[in-house]
């Protein structure tokens, strides 16, 4: 049994939201305070978010969504993960997230390949993430694949005030 990937209708929104709030939690437990997680999560991955961003949009503030993608494994949504244009030539990975449980199984190599997919249809060079220093899940997974950390930036949450660390990773994708 292999993983597929499609785009998300509406009917995948519970199975986004219970998978990308797993693995945010799962991602950054000991990381963050509950208190931010909750956060997070309340403002990214409710069901009202997640349902109108189910289709491409425009952000009017130069950058484009290309909808939600799913990874299935068995005919269970076990990842999630979305991204879109931020440039003539760039693309960014917004968020990509597995069902703690169904990791190592290939969905978020096919996730990724999905959005490279999306990315070279707009006509990116470049592949760009962002990922916070002490992800210890999601650095080594775009390393493997080719990401190089291009910059670092550190802020505070505005929820909580704790430090937020993080490194702009990107890749080179398509013809040179």
């Amino acid at each position: 049994m292999s993983v597929s990937v499609r785009l998300a209708p509406r009917n995948d929104v519970p199975d986004i939201v219970r998978v990308c709030s797993a693995g945010w939690r799962d991602t950054y437990h000991g990381i963050y305070s509950a208190a931010y997680a909750d956060a997070v999560i309340a403002k990214y991955y409710g069901p009202q978010r997640i349902a109108a961003e189910i289709g491409p949009s425009d952000s009017g503030e130069g950058w484009q969504w290309d909808g939600w993608l799913v990874a299935e494994l068995g005919g269970e949504v076990i990842g999630a993960a979305g991204g879109g244009p931020t440039g003539a030539d760039t693309w960014e990975v917004f968020v990509l997230y597995l069902d703690p449980d169904q990791r190592r199984k290939g969905a978020g190599r096919a996730l990724l390949r999905a959005m490279t997919e999306q990315a070279l249809a707009h006509g990116a060079r470049e592949q760009w993430v962002s990922v916070a220093q002490e992800n210890e899940k999601g650095l080594p997974f775009y390393r493997a694949l080719g990401f190089e950390v291009r910059a670092q930036s550190e802020s505070q949450s505005e929820s909580t005030g704790e430090p937020l660390r993080n490194v702009r990773m990107a890749r080179p994708i398509g013809a040179a």
